[in-house]
């Protein structure tokens, strides 16, 4: 598509030429410069040659009224449709390579304004009768590089898809503060987003440097607590004083000590001269209505 607007800026260039030639003085020399201008297979664009102080003379008051008109027609070929041609009175006629080239140009504004692009506005923007012609038209667009399209004649309603224009039109003068109005505030929108990113991409990566941060300060604690287990097996195990804590052992006795102990079993050794058993019984045990009775205690010599 560029390409395409490169060799259309290459082809104006002889019609620049001859526009600035000594030549260019006479309106109706000027007026077949336009008409051939108009109708080169290879030229799309006319900006260049629209704005040549030859052609511009073209809107003095001493030109002959069979001329002006040309001005007014490259001008519709620059940035202007079919319809606007047909729309403006006193232009002159169109010949075929005419009729075709501000055909194929309104196609590239029409493609880019209407949506979705059926066969029957085609039609009615380019007064074009029947469907085959305006198929013949498309292909001619396609093959010459204006534009990118895929016709669907059996979809209903039938349309022209087009998915990609060449940038061959011109811009109007009039529209170009609008455009900058645009394309300013389009500016505007974009610093915005641009900002909006800047901010989320700071808050991401503080995010990032918290949880690394959280994540650094618990692997240091995992790290100690394990240490610190570490230690605690390393310690010699601490064996306790011989003697202490045993039981019936005293101040500094031991256990076997402990069980050195002679009991009382309640009754005395024979070899203490007597034998027997150290418990009082009670004689009376269990009369009733008497009173009680001195004890007697068994196994004592009397």
């Amino acid at each position: 598509m560029d390409q395409t607007h490169t060799r259309a800026i290459e082809a104006l260039q002889s019609f620049i030429h001859l526009a600035q030639s000594n030549s260019a003085s006479s309106p109706r020399f000027v007026a077949n410069l336009i008409t051939n201008a108009t109708s080169s297979p290879q030229t799309y664009v006319f900006a260049e040659l629209l704005e040549s102080p030859a052609v511009q003379a073209l809107r003095a008051p001493e030109t002959p009224d069979e001329f002006k008109g040309y001005l007014t027609l490259l001008e519709i070929f620059a940035w202007g449709t079919w319809e606007q041609y047909h729309a403006t009175p006193g232009l002159p006629e169109l010949n075929d390579e005419q009729t075709l080239k501000l055909r194929l140009l309104s196609l590239l504004s029409l493609s880019t304004t209407i949506k979705p692009l059926t066969y029957s506005a085609l039609m009615n923007a380019l007064s074009i009768p029947t469907k085959v012609e305006l198929e013949s038209l498309v292909t001619t667009a396609v093959y010459a590089s204006l534009i990118k399209a895929r016709l669907s004649p059996a979809s209903n309603p039938p349309s022209v898809n087009v998915t990609a224009v060449a940038p061959l039109r011109d811009v109007l003068p009039q529209s170009l503060p609008k455009m900058i109005a645009n394309l300013t505030e389009w500016e505007s929108r974009c610093s915005d987003v641009v900002t909006d990113l800047e901010a989320e991409i700071a808050r991401v990566k503080s995010d990032a440097a918290n949880r690394a941060a959280k994540n650094q300060a618990l692997r240091e604690a995992q790290e100690l607590a394990i240490e610190k287990i570490r230690n605690r097996g390393s310690e010699p195990i601490r064996k306790p004083k011989r003697g202490a804590g045993r039981l019936g052992t005293g101040a500094g006795g031991s256990k076997r000590d402990a069980d050195n102990i002679e009991e009382d079993d309640g009754f005395f050794d024979p070899a203490d001269g007597e034998y027997g058993s150290r418990m009082d019984i009670d004689e009376d045990h269990g009369a009733r209505g008497s009173s009680r009775q001195p004890k007697r205690v068994l196994g004592r010599k009397s």
